[in-house]
């Protein structure tokens, strides 16, 4: 298959989708009303029903800032309202009574899993710091390692001239997560609240120390990862701007066959977290593979 069908194929399949994604909008956005749900308690009891005003996106888009951003995006909500009918009274539950949340379709077709965990992430001395935080955050990828995350559009504004102004889609960072299941904490690789120009040059090091963190309860994995750093660090930079000029190609091809901007918008920002996600869900298959005691 040459590059050519590759980018149709995978333009089809990202069409395919925006009919269900123009159905759930407002479920990844952060803002349907009435959810159809499972609540799983800390106790073991599963509550069937519906939540009200469940403002927890999986894409986070119109932000002034990303400093706090789980404040910002809501995962740091203290309780949710649920109902288990419609039309019943609503109940507050509380979310340190909370383990798991479960997004249904009305025909139960896709689950959108939101997990309850605390934060740890590394400062620029490279310390492990307890963000003494609780969260809800969105299952990506589910294992004994398990990768946690959400997406962070960001829109410019283009001034048209004297016919007012315009949003234009500028990129999608995914904000990524990993927790193991034997801990109560996820470790926050690339932590863009604490990132500026004057400690990037912390980044690789942070990245290093979260997974090694997150992964200490596997030497294997923890041998393979050292083993691995030095190839990471000399990857080739050909297959880095293949990869670019690839994502770059698909998004320049959304944007010639798809009209409606909203609808052009997310494919744009599926495909760039998808290439976003990518080192973290490699990183999880291999943990998952290699660690299986």
């Amino acid at each position: 298959m040459n590059f050519t069908q590759k980018t149709l194929t995978t333009l089809l399949s990202l069409l395919f989708s925006v009919n269900a994604f123009s159905q759930k909008k407002e479920i990844y956005y952060g803002q349907k009303a009435t959810l159809k749900a499972e609540v799983i308690l800390e106790s073991g009891e599963t509550k069937n029903g519906f939540i009200e005003n469940f403002a927890i996106p999986r894409i986070g888009s119109n932000l002034q800032s990303v400093t706090s951003i789980e404040k910002r995006l809501n995962f740091t909500s203290k309780e949710i309202n649920f109902k288990t009918t419609a039309t019943s009274v609503k109940e507050a539950l509380k979310i340190e009574d909370i383990k798991r949340i479960i997004i249904l379709d009305a025909d139960d077709s896709e689950r959108l899993i939101y997990d309850k965990m605390k934060l740890k992430t590394i400062n620029t001395q490279l310390e492990v710091v307890d963000l003494d935080k609780t969260v809800l955050l969105p299952l990506q990828q589910e294992g004994k390692l398990s990768l946690y995350g959400f997406s962070v559009t960001m829109m410019s504004t283009n001034n048209l001239q004297g016919f007012g102004t315009a949003k234009h889609y500028d990129l999608t960072l995914f904000i990524p997560y990993i927790k193991n299941k034997n801990s109560d904490y996820a470790y926050i690789p690339f932590d863009i609240n604490r990132m500026n120009f004057l400690n990037i040059g912390t980044l690789e090091g942070k990245f290093k120390i979260a997974v090694e963190e997150a992964t200490k309860d596997c030497p294997e994995f923890s041998q393979f990862m050292k083993e691995n750093y030095e190839k990471m660090d000399k990857i080739d930079k050909k297959e880095l701007k293949k990869q670019y000029f690839e994502k770059e190609d698909k998004k320049k091809e959304i944007r010639k066959t798809v009209k409606n901007k909203d609808m052009q918008n997310f494919l744009q920002a599926k495909v760039d977290s998808e290439y976003g996600m990518k080192p973290y869900i490699q990183i999880v298959d291999q943990y998952n593979s290699t660690c299986t005691k």
